[in-house]
């Protein structure tokens, strides 16, 4: 069996941003990567730059994306995405006619004989009380029906509006180490072996009570980071490892 292959912060569709045909090859090229070299590709969270699942329209940026994931699963690639902050109204077509399994939020399975928590990362520091009311209010059933009514154009403008603070975003080594302290001890439970995550923009790792924590490198980065996992250890890989800055490494505890 191969390794699994990780993704996560693609944000795909950005407005006006050449970069995003480009991004769009180079993922190309990681799907082809993974349905020749591996078992399966987890997507954690924030494939999009944003999403959201209106009942008769697609946003004709997406469209590119959508068909290069139904290839790869129509030629045998296992693909899951997980919920971001960018893109967490999932379901729908991404499920029925572009075949990703949408395991939802801080799935725990066995990763190739490792028990493992897989998250977008984001929500995970009970002090964060704004940002996890705001998201609780986002994700909620009558937000979403509200969102529903705008017209699709006027809903995209504002999610442009919205999500242009962090998309480019790295967080610091002082910040994520800080977050991960506060985050671990009511994220992890006895028994799991590893986290992974995205959301925070750069590549770490992290030991904490005996369990490793990573955190992947963002593939809106022009090095296109991502990373494989088989079984014993994890693996950066870059398309660019030129432009690829040092993964941060640290014991929390």
């Amino acid at each position: 069996m191969g390794p699994v292959f990780l993704v996560s912060d693609i944000h795909a569709g950005i407005r006006g941003d050449a970069d995003d045909a480009p991004r769009l090859e180079d993922f190309r090229r990681v799907l082809e990567r993974a349905r020749a070299e591996g078992s399966e590709l987890l997507i954690l969270g924030d494939l999009f730059d944003f999403w959201f699942q209106w009942g008769q329209v697609i946003p004709s940026r997406h469209l590119p994306w959508l068909e290069a994931l139904g290839q790869a699963t129509r030629g045998g690639l296992a693909v899951s995405l997980f919920p971001g902050n960018h893109d967490f109204c999932l379901g729908g077509l991404l499920q029925s006619q572009v075949g990703l399994r949408l395991p939802g939020d801080g799935q725990r399975r066995d990763l190739l004989g490792a028990r493992a928590l897989l998250h977008h990362g984001d929500g995970l520091d009970p002090g964060e009380t704004g940002y996890l009311l705001m998201r609780r209010v986002f994700r909620s059933r009558w937000a979403q029906r509200a969102f529903r009514w705008l017209h699709p154009d006027l809903g995209m403008l504002l999610a442009d509006w919205m999500g242009a603070g962090d998309r480019l975003r790295t967080w610091s080594r002082d910040e994520l180490c800080a977050y991960l302290r506060r985050a671990l001890p009511d994220t992890l439970e006895e028994g799991d072996e590893l986290l992974v995550m995205g959301h925070v923009h750069v590549a770490g790792r992290f030991t904490w009570r005996g369990a490793r924590v990573f955190s992947l490198p963002p593939f809106v980065h022009a090095s296109r980071g991502y990373a494989t996992w088989d079984g014993r250890e994890l693996t950066f890989r870059y398309l660019r490892p030129e432009l690829a800055a040092a993964p941060i490494a640290e014991a929390l505890a």
